[in-house]
């Protein structure tokens, strides 16, 4: 191991420490250290300038410790040095890449790496509220017929025809005046919700677009306010 690592004279390494920023970082600069063979990130840390330059001369990867105030090398109490393989300025010349040999673990918790705590991220789907979401079911069905799914239903009643879908709309508007007729609420507002479905599914294998229909009830409407000022009487929604 000894006499395959990465080491510089001191010359050249003095060289290459000029060549970094550190006055960018008020004398220091990050640090990411890669596994060589794997290329698993173990850890990131802060280099001086002397940090850095006995790094390159060692082949010993060693640290500015920020919470001690001093330089230290890594692997000094634990035996789990790292061997230095390969060196990366960034473009910028004010951060480092180094690809590593380690020994042993890297993290002091006892981990190979020190970026072992996954954060699992919990995705919360935003659905739309109110009238938006007629427009968002519209798309999901529209997408259900440019690309059938054999287990969409919507694919399914769309592949059957305008006819099947139309009798599924006629269905769907008795089972509502039946259930408003009950007077049962509850099921007053599922009808209404599985009519207004069965409509937009028909609307889309019709290659009716919603806002065509939107575009008339804000015609019926804004005539509608015209006969209103006229003192004339409207069939439209008032």
């Amino acid at each position: 191991m000894s006499n395959s690592f990465f080491r510089l004279g001191l010359e050249e390494a003095s060289k290459l420490v000029d060549e970094v920023n550190f006055a960018k970082g008020n004398g220091l600069v990050p640090v990411v250290v890669q596994d060589l063979a794997t290329g698993q990130v173990l850890m990131q840390a802060f280099m001086d300038k002397e940090a850095l330059l006995k790094t390159l001369t060692t082949g010993l990867m060693h640290y500015w410790s920020r919470s001690r105030g001093k330089l230290w090398l890594k692997g000094e109490t634990s035996g789990h040095y790292q061997y230095v393989k390969e060196v990366y300025l960034d473009c910028d010349r004010d951060a480092l890449l180094f690809k590593v040999v380690q020994v042993g673990v890297c993290c002091h918790e006892g981990f190979y790496t020190c970026f072992h705590n996954k954060v699992e991220a919990k995705v919360k789907e935003e659905v739309a509220k109110g009238p938006a979401i007629l427009a968002e079911v519209f798309e999901v069905i529209k997408d259900r017929l440019r690309s059938p799914k054999p287990t969409s239903y919507v694919s399914s009643l769309a592949s059957a025809g305008v006819n099947a879908v139309s009798r599924k709309v006629g269905e769907e508007a008795l089972e509502l005046v039946l259930a408003a007729k009950d007077n049962a609420k509850e099921e007053v507002v599922k009808e209404a919700a599985d009519l207004l479905f069965h409509s937009l599914v028909l609307l889309a294998v019709l290659g009716v677009d919603l806002d065509e229909v939107f575009r008339e009830l804000e015609a019926r409407r804004r005539a509608g306010r015209l006969k209103e000022a006229s003192g004339k009487p409207s069939p439209a929604p008032s």
